[in-house]
């Protein structure tokens, strides 16, 4: 996978013109990327996606959820969703962007299953910088991207992370899931991205939260010498469980769940006193462009 990678980056840096999208929303680059991620598997990443791009609906804004855990791509399950396509056919040119989008509820919309990104790394210079203008097309026209991405510290995971506005970094209080993402704060860092926020998620109570928490962040600060900040910390609660069974994440047996009322918090968080969107053709544009 590194090796394809770098391959990746070789090819868009070729590409040395960086292309203005027209956009039928707004600028391109105003849309703000979140990089949802993890450095253990299993500790409600996906939940949390779908759940805070239903969140941030509500606040009026449209919101395009991308599945981009290349191993497991299960953000259409979760859903209840069938998709005909997902992004593999659009990079193997099988089927247009426009295509594979799929709208969940009104104001999320889904790109489906991420398992073909790596055949990026097989791509001629021009198929690349065709994706690359459709890619920053598409989010032209949302006002947040979210990402779900695989975990741990691979390197496409890392790319995700490192090019987005804000990473939301999931941890459980699990000694495991902390350790590993400490370790993910320290490649980040490494790669000069300082902008990790962090969600607790299945704690019993509050302050088992804000213990984990303060774990996580006294090595951080020990031993790479910045902090990172707490955004929001999450009951392990059996409803989302059973809500996930059902596939009824979005419907309305979730209004008045304490779950989801914390997320909808974590929403406007996000919206009124969250990252700006960043610069260099917004997140397509620096991931394509290697930056």
């Amino acid at each position: 996978m590194s090796d394809q990678a770098q391959k990746l980056r070789e090819m868009a840096n070729v590409a040395d013109v960086a292309p203005s999208v027209p956009s039928k929303k707004t600028v391109a680059g105003s849309c703000t990327s979140i990089a949802i991620t993890s450095g253990k598997g299993g500790v409600g990443k996906t939940t949390l996606s779908v759940t805070l791009a239903a969140s941030l609906a509500k606040e009026q804004k449209r919101v395009l959820l991308m599945d981009a855990d290349l191993g497991l791509a299960n953000v259409n399950i979760l859903l209840g969703i069938n998709p005909r396509f997902n992004i593999s056919h659009v990079i193997s040119g099988e089927c247009a962007m426009e295509d594979i989008i799929v709208e969940a509820v009104p104001g999320v919309f889904l790109a489906p299953g991420a398992s073909g990104l790596e055949k990026l790394a097989n791509l001629d210079v021009g198929r690349l910088e065709r994706l690359r203008m459709d890619f920053m097309g598409l989010e032209s026209k949302y006002d947040y991207l979210l990402m779900d991405t695989g975990a741990g510290i691979g390197t496409m995971v890392t790319a995700f992370a490192r090019h987005a506005d804000l990473v939301l970094l999931v941890i459980t209080p699990d000694p495991s899931s902390l350790a590993d993402a400490y370790a993910m704060v320290k490649v980040l860092y490494e790669k000069g991205r300082d902008n990790i926020a962090v969600v607790v998620n299945t704690i019993s109570n509050e302050r088992e939260g804000h213990e984990a928490f303060d774990r996580l962040n006294q090595f951080v600060i020990k031993f790479l010498k910045k902090p990172v900040e707490l955004y929001a910390i999450l009951p392990n609660d059996n409803d989302v469980r059973r809500f996930g069974r059902r596939q009824a994440h979005l419907s309305g047996q979730s209004e008045g769940n304490r779950f989801y009322g914390l997320v909808s918090m974590l929403a406007r968080k996000i919206v009124r006193g969250g990252p700006a969107a960043g610069t260099g053709g917004g997140f397509f544009g620096r991931f394509f462009g290697g930056k």
